[in-house]
């Protein structure tokens, strides 16, 4: 069986695409936080709902990008 190895450079392009999905799942709790007018202090005990919906996000993301990639593929093979 073969060994997969995973590149620091992609390592480092997926720890930015996971933080990017972290950072809109905080800005959607600051959303929420605002227009319900609730307490400030849900910025922080509502972290793992921000944590849980941040990955679903980043999962959303690798759908996204392993649709592209495939399509892409298809699309211009070579002859």
């Amino acid at each position: 069986m073969k060994d997969i190895t995973i590149t620091a450079k992609r390592q480092k392009t997926e720890l930015k695409w996971f933080a990017g999905s972290i950072l809109v799942g905080i800005v959607f709790n600051i959303i929420a936080i605002t227009m319900n007018k609730t307490n400030w202090s849900e910025l922080w005990t509502q972290m793992l709902w921000v944590m849980l919906v941040s990955f679903a996000f980043y999962m959303l993301s690798v759908a996204a990008r392993g649709g592209i990639y495939l399509l892409m593929r298809l699309f211009t093979r070579k002859q």
